[in-house]
């Protein structure tokens, strides 16, 4: 007895000492809090969703203009300092998504669902910075769920999705890869990140090619603890089409060193 009671004593120690992870049931198979998929409810307190935040796994897609979802950010405050976020289609609530500067813990949809894909993806927008995050997408009991964790914070996200299909439809993100286009012109690349980047050249140059010429954009790049791209900021002279999925997709395969945290100018005439 005196054994199994000082076994229990470790056990209970030994699981304190783990990392606090908070029991994430704000999103279920069936609801996002109290609110069923479906319903027409909302909470008491919202108010507008903050375009600039970019949310992974936020895109959509309508045949007519009208089609255009509406979002509300539930106002707390709420568990662990987290934010919660409802998308509304025709009144009817489809999508929701869970913010915290913390850890989420996906585990009942990884046992209940079926692995869709996994990869980096874009996200959070931080003072200019978009945040490159690791994410997982399940298909689990007819919807479509997504946990992304930052490389660049501490910040992870939970997004609960209808499957695609009828007037609106989910648009899933793209993994961050390398695009296989050709460019149609050179570009001339400079700065103190330019042997880190020169491996991926052409794929840079092709990010420019529906750009009208001349362009110049200089690109912002930080990497995590483990030399992997963690945050990208682009500015540039003209508007670049999906400029930091683009080029963040040219460079997501070359390391870096630890930390490093640089920048690049790229130029196009013609």
């Amino acid at each position: 007895m005196r054994n199994s009671r000082g076994a229990l004593v470790a056990l209970a120690l030994w699981l304190a000492a783990l990392p606090a992870r908070a029991v994430d049931d704000w999103i279920s198979p069936d609801a996002a809090g109290e609110l069923a998929w479906g319903t027409d409810a909302r909470p008491a307190r919202i108010k507008r969703m903050e375009k600039k935040l970019n949310l992974p796994d936020l895109g959509y897609a309508g045949r007519n203009a009208t089609d255009k979802p509406d979002d509300w950010e539930s106002i707390g405050p709420h568990e662990h300092g987290e934010r919660r976020f409802l998308r509304y289609v025709d009144g009817a609530l489809v999508d929701a998504w869970l913010l915290r500067e913390g850890p989420l813990d996906a585990t009942p949809f990884e046992i209940r669902g079926t692995v869709e894909w996994q990869g980096a993806v874009l996200g959070m927008n931080r003072d200019g910075w978009r945040e490159v995050g690791d994410a997982t997408s399940w298909v689990s009991e007819g919807r479509t769920v997504m946990l992304w964790r930052s490389r660049a914070s501490s910040a992870e996200l939970l997004a609960s999705r209808a499957i695609p299909g009828g007037r609106y439809t989910a648009r899933r993100p793209t993994v961050l890869a390398p695009d296989d286009r050709l460019p149609t012109g050179r570009a001339g690349i400079k700065g103190e990140l330019k042997r880190q980047v020169k491996p991926a050249t052409a794929r840079l140059e092709a990010c420019l090619n529906d750009v009208p010429k001349p362009v110049h954009a200089t690109i912002h790049l930080a990497y995590d603890k483990l030399g992997r791209l963690a945050r990208i900021k682009v500015d540039g002279d003209k508007p670049i089409y999906e400029a930091e999925q683009c080029i963040a997709g040219a460079l997501i395969k070359l390391p870096a060193g630890p930390l490093v945290e640089g920048s690049f100018e790229i130029s196009r005439f013609r």
